[in-house]
């Protein structure tokens, strides 16, 4: 419990708070609309990202796709793992979506930009995290 808490914490620490800048010594908070500079347009950033991976911006394509994945992975296993009500397909396939966008549109309520992509990655990331749950389940049980 201590372990899945510290990841959360980590995770909405990189996602939740509003970004900012320290000038002179002060907290300076990006007030920019969201809005201009969000994506609203399901694969559009995957896309682009998918296209960059042999271009000029290749490291930072690679590390957005794949961490987006990665980064979200033991939301699924440790769900399960924690909570039994919530290891069946549909539960949390419904907590696959809940949590990632919850952290997107806290993101814009907050004043950071918004990507539907990321709602998409970080769902998938969920699921594999719930099959990796179940696999290791069932190869413990036998």
């Amino acid at each position: 419990m201590l372990l899945f808490f510290l990841y959360c914490v980590s995770i909405f620490s990189q996602t939740i708070i509003p970004d900012f800048t320290i000038v002179n010594g002060h907290l300076v908070f990006d007030t920019a609309s969201p809005y201009m500079r969000s994506n609203f347009t399901l694969l559009q950033t995957i896309h682009l990202y998918y296209d960059q991976l042999n271009g000029p911006i290749a490291m930072i394509a690679f590390y957005n796709l794949a961490g987006n994945i990665i980064l979200f992975i033991p939301f699924g296993f440790f769900i399960p793992l924690l909570f039994k009500k919530l290891r069946g397909w549909i539960k949390m396939h419904i907590v696959a979506l809940s949590i990632p966008l919850f952290i997107e549109c806290t993101q814009y309520f907050i004043g950071r930009s918004i990507d539907i992509d990321d709602v998409l990655l970080n769902a998938i990331a969920i699921v594999i995290g719930f099959i990796l749950y179940k696999g290791l389940n069932r190869y413990l049980k036998k």
